[in-house]
């Protein structure tokens, strides 16, 4: 099974693409599209909120991840083993959050390219190839090389920021369920917010938040989009 994660949203040639890589190395290829709209450009969030995602993916899957603002540049290309997991994808901190949950971890430098390869799009050839490789047992194309290597930032453990928005309105943070009391009173933008176990405990017009399904904390309205309603954008800070 191949995942795909990546900011380029549903427009444009470019998921299509990255898929007819996948299935030109690999036609036979199981395909998740997991999400295509994480936040453009935007490594941390996106890569706080790809560490809540796996867990429900089972062993020896293939993560294609990009979100890649640094694509062409000297950054490195990476596989990630975490856990009986594959990760795929740009060494700019995207998988970041994997390497502190995780100690079961292996690293390697993918050191293939085509003959064609894009200075813009690394994602359709380089690691769309190589996921393809990897879920066949291929396992050529990329050298193990030390944990050290890997660029690492000193990141939060718990994002208390605004790190996604949903189709509703649903303002996602990355404040992990572990860090934080069900007593806490949060605060976005001047609003106090208070715990709710689910949707329909929260009292209609009244900002709460929640545990999500992916053990993170969530902000919301009831039968309203939070985010139209408090003007509310990724990277808003959660207090």
């Amino acid at each position: 099974m191949i995942i795909l994660y990546t900011d380029f949203t549903l427009q444009g040639p470019y998921v299509g693409q990255l898929k007819a890589a996948i299935y030109k190395q690999y036609s036979n290829a199981k395909i998740v599209d997991l999400m295509h709209d994480v936040p453009s450009f935007d490594v941390k969030h996106s890569a706080c909120l790809l560490n809540s995602l796996i867990q429900y993916f089972p062993e020896d899957s293939v993560f294609c991840c990009v979100v890649d603002p640094g694509v062409g540049s000297a950054r490195q290309a990476i596989v990630l083993k975490v856990a009986g997991q594959y990760f795929v994808g740009p060494d700019n901190g995207l998988f970041e959050y994997l390497l502190r949950s995780n100690d079961k971890l292996q690293a390697y430098k993918i050191s293939w390219q085509p003959a064609q390869l894009s200075t813009t799009f690394h994602g359709r050839d380089i690691f769309a190839p190589i996921a393809a490789n990897i879920a066949q047992g291929n396992f050529s194309g990329i050298e193990s090389i030390s944990l050290d290597s890997i660029t690492c930032f000193d990141w939060a453990n718990d994002l208390f920021e605004i790190i996604y928005i949903d189709a509703y309105g649903n303002l996602m943070t990355g404040i992990t369920a572990s860090g934080i009391s069900k007593e806490a009173i949060l605060e976005l933008n001047g609003t106090k917010i208070q715990f709710a176990k689910t949707y329909t405990d929260m009292p209609t017009g009244k900002l709460c938040w929640y545990v999500n399904s992916n053990q993170l904390v969530e902000i919301a309205l009831r039968g309203q989009s939070a985010a139209n309603v408090y003007s509310s954008k990724i990277g808003d800070i959660v207090v």
